[in-house]
């Protein structure tokens, strides 16, 4: 198991804590501000939860196909 070779001080510890934490809130307010921005319709993010559903039917809808020839083949093939 990984021990450290020597003690850490109390400085370095808390600035590691303070980067770790800093990290958190900084990736939390590019959210909010991506966020704000999709409402205001200023932004460039591309997302579309419509085009999503859309692309998972047509996938569904491919597998629903491949599965109903697989189907059909094992029918004739019991013939």
């Amino acid at each position: 198991m990984a021990v450290p070779k020597k003690r850490r001080s109390k400085a370095k510890g808390r600035t590691r804590l303070s980067n770790w934490k800093s990290k958190g809130r900084t990736t939390a307010d590019k959210a909010l501000n991506l966020a704000k921005s999709i409402v205001k319709k200023r932004s460039t993010f591309i997302f579309d939860p419509k085009k999503k559903k859309f692309e998972e039917k047509s996938s569904q809808d491919e597998n629903d196909k491949v599965k109903i020839e697989q189907n059909t083949e094992n029918n004739m093939t019991e013939q």
